[in-house]
Parts: C-alpha cells; structure tokens; sequence
C-alpha cells in the first residue's frame, strides 16, 4: 500500500496541534499501558536531543503512523533513538526504513569524525525484523560478534537477556498491542529474525523490549548497501 508523507525538522518546522491529536491516536491504538500525553512529552517534547526528526504517514489524507528520530551527543558520540508506530493495517515492515537510514547517513556526513550510533529499544519481533533483514550491521544478530561494551554503555540499567548474557533487554512497561492470535503466530513464525527476537527476548509482550544498537558508518553504508541490491 502506497503511503504519502510530510517530513518535519524540530528547528525549522514542528508539528501543529492537529498533528498531535492525530499522532495521540496511533499511539493510543499502537501500545498498551502508555498514555498518549505522556509519551509525546517523554519522545517528542523532552529537550535532551539537539535535533528531531519526523515523518509523518498519510493514507488519503488521514495520518495512518509516524516515525521519529532524535539525535543527542554523549561523549563526543552521536547517539539516534527512534519511536515508530501504525495503525494495525498499515503495519508494513519497510515504512520506517529509507528515512531511517537516510537520516542517520546524513547526520553522519555532517561529522564523520564523531561515531553515530543508534541505540534503542524494540518492542516487537515484526519491527526487528523490519530493520535487522535490511541493514548491513545490527546488534544483537543470530551469528555476529556482540559488543559487550556497547551494551553497558548506552543500556547500563538494562537487563541481562538469560540467551546470550547481554545487556540487551529493557523493561519499559509497555508493549505492541497484539491479539493472542498475533502473538502465536509471532511464536510459530519461521522467520530466521523474529525466530531470533522470540528466543533472545521471550518477554516482549510483558513490557520487556530489546535494546539494539546500529553503527552509522562507512562499513555500514557498504555492508548495507551490498545487501539490499545483492542479497
């Protein structure tokens, strides 16, 4: 399904009032145990990035989801976070994935001489997958090497996944709204990733989500570009 989009820039053009209302809804229809007013102050409105980032998504004419980017230095370290969400039948795994990447490309261009990094959690299987079949280099992955040290710096209050003794879990009292029926089908999938998630995060739909971290570099660029158009 094709969706058109509006990109916003906190500090040059931010959201309208009718644009909050609207955004309250997704997320009021996306989580449970979150209030919507809460959450817009926690991700939208909190002044701990220097820059945000926004793209909203349209289904004639009627917001059907978003996805935002907030861009903050540690250290001489620029880390991203995101927040994502959709109505239930606009959940398409690759909505979020262009902006995303670009995004985070471009504020690397800016100072290459800084690591970019970005450090977040997951709450779902299907948003795992959704990044971690696209992008070249991704933390935790089936088979790749895990920066342990990584883990404890941008996660260092997380929990310790019993699976792979990382610090890659997160107990953030909310989760996806998933009927009993997603939630078995999420289980029996034969997708190699959710296969993944389920196994490293058995928890997912009692508030635990899994912390990852994407390095935004050149390897990166390559690694990823290599898989998308080689496979």
């Amino acid at each position: 399904m094709k969706l058109s989009t509006i990109d916003l820039t906190q500090t040059k053009l931010w959201l309208t009032e009718a644009q909050r209302q609207q955004i309250s809804k997704i997320i009021q229809a996306s989580f449970a145990n979150v209030h919507p007013q809460d959450y817009l102050a926690k991700y939208f409105d909190n002044a701990d990035s220097y820059q945000k980032k926004l793209r909203l998504y349209y289904h004639q004419n009627t917001l059907v989801g978003y996805c935002l980017l907030t861009f903050s230095e540690q250290m001489n370290t620029v880390v991203i976070r995101a927040s994502a969400a959709f109505l239930p039948d606009y959940r398409q795994g690759g909505n979020t994935f262009s902006f995303s990447l670009r995004e985070s490309i471009k504020s690397w261009l800016k100072s290459p001489w800084r690591k970019h990094y970005y450090a977040d959690t997951m709450l779902s299987p299907a948003m795992y997958r959704a990044i971690a079949k696209k992008t070249g280099i991704i933390w935790p992955h089936k088979g790749c090497e895990l920066p342990s040290d990584l883990f404890e710096r941008f996660n260092a209050t997380g929990l310790v996944s019993m699976a792979n003794s990382l610090r890659c879990l997160v107990n953030v009292s909310r989760s996806t709204n998933y009927s009993e029926q997603d939630l078995a089908a999420l289980r029996a999938s034969t997708k190699q990733e959710i296969q993944y998630y389920c196994h490293i995060n058995p928890d997912f739909d009692k508030g635990v989500a899994l912390f990852v971290i994407i390095p935004v570099n050149l390897r990166q660029i390559i690694k990823t570009f290599c898989k998308n158009v080689f496979g």
